[in-house]
């Protein structure tokens, strides 16, 4: 009996040493925080592991992250992610449905922003802008040719505008001719004839059935007017006009002294079309909305992907400018030593008491042996 008693002894005693010993190995790692001294003397062990080699352990974990974890290849790898893209284009077209779901005027962002002063002045800004380039606009373009001013959109469109213009023009005539009000415009010119001509065309006059010549020459007028070979002269003819008017000089068609008086009619004209004070009360959203799902399936893609390939081309510059190893670094000077081992707990803490058990039962072990040594022996 006395045996069992002996090894149950050594037992509970070894178990004991072995989870105490371990335990306060564990507890050392952190505590005490700081270094204790008598008088002096610092007492051996103080501060913990941890406490005493903080800095050191700060610069390493900083060099891992940096050079092991956080590198510029995992950064590049994640921006190529697909996964990535979409989550980005998700949450970009929900932000800005959000967006459009808020009416908001020019007036009101401009109040947000504290820019208020810019929106009462932008009128006479935009005017001044619009002066001064049409200001220079003149300066360089003067001696140049209308031709060679306008753009060649506006000549093209213009080239392809003349037959209508020509077919439109002489409806117009035509159907004129033919009204009443025509007519008797034509009667006033063959009388205005006659009458130029003296006594040779008052003779003329008293052969003539004035009303039933005007009539005929009304239906002759019209009839010339809706032939074919008409359009194609009249549209030679307006080309013709054209070509000489392109070529003149831009300083002969506006002359230096008409140049001012013409910017402030233009832009006064523009102001008026642009309606500035409206369209700074109207709501952004109102514009926007008519394009919203043409923004959300091409802008917002294009946007997203515009935005990776940047991040991709200049991810290794921003990482170095960042400084990962010390940004990691100074956050983990930044905790406080009880924050650190509370973190070290919350990761470890069933590891760290498994630790402490492990302690024990060694400890229990080594006791079982040592009994069964020191009956038998």
């Amino acid at each position: 009996m006395n045996a069992w008693m002996t090894i149950l002894f050594m037992v509970i005693v070894g178990a004991f040493i072995g989870a105490a010993t371990n335990f306060i190995a564990i507890r050392m790692l952190f505590r005490p925080f700081e270094a204790k001294y008598i008088g002096k003397w610092r007492v051996p062990f103080t501060p913990g592991v941890i406490p005493k080699r903080r800095e050191e352990l700060a610069v390493k974990i900083g060099e891992v992250v940096a050079e092991h974890l956080l590198t510029n290849e995992a950064v590049q790898e994640k921006l190529s992610e697909e996964t990535l893209r979409a989550e980005l284009i998700v949450t970009t077209n929900e932000l800005v449905l959000e967006k459009l779901r808020v009416a908001t005027t020019p007036n009101e962002l401009l109040a947000q922003w504290d820019m208020t002063e810019f929106g009462d002045t932008a009128h006479v800004r935009i005017e001044v802008f619009l002066q001064g380039q049409l200001d220079q606009f003149f300066v360089k373009r003067n001696d140049q040719s209308v031709q060679t001013v306008l753009p060649d959109v506006v000549q093209q469109e213009l080239a392809r505008k003349i037959p209508a213009i020509t077919t439109q023009t002489l409806q117009k005539i035509g159907l004129f001719t033919a009204s009443d009000a025509g007519k008797l415009q034509i009667k006033a010119m063959i009388e205005r004839i006659l009458a130029e001509h003296g006594k040779v065309g008052g003779m003329v006059g008293l052969f003539l059935n004035n009303d039933t010549f005007v009539t005929r020459m009304q239906k002759e007028v019209v009839k010339f007017i809706g032939k074919p070979e008409t359009a194609g002269v009249l549209e030679a003819l307006i080309v013709s006009e054209w070509q000489q008017f392109s070529g003149r000089a831009l300083i002969d068609v506006i002359p230096v002294s008409k140049q001012e008086k013409f910017s402030e009619q233009l832009v006064a004209e523009i102001m008026r079309t642009v309606q500035l004070e409206k369209w700074m009360d109207t709501p952004v959203q109102e514009w926007i909305r008519p394009y919203e799902q043409e923004i959300l399936d091409k802008v917002v893609p294009f946007l997203v992907d515009a935005v990776l390939q940047f991040a991709r081309e200049h991810s290794a510059d921003v990482m170095r400018r960042l400084e990962i190893g010390k940004m990691v670094q100074h956050q983990i000077e930044a905790f406080s030593l009880a924050e650190m081992e509370q973190i070290v707990l919350d990761i470890s803490g069933k590891e760290l008491k498994m630790i402490t058990y492990l302690g024990g039962f060694l400890g229990g072990f080594i006791g079982i042996l040592q009994g069964v040594i020191a009956i038998w022996f």
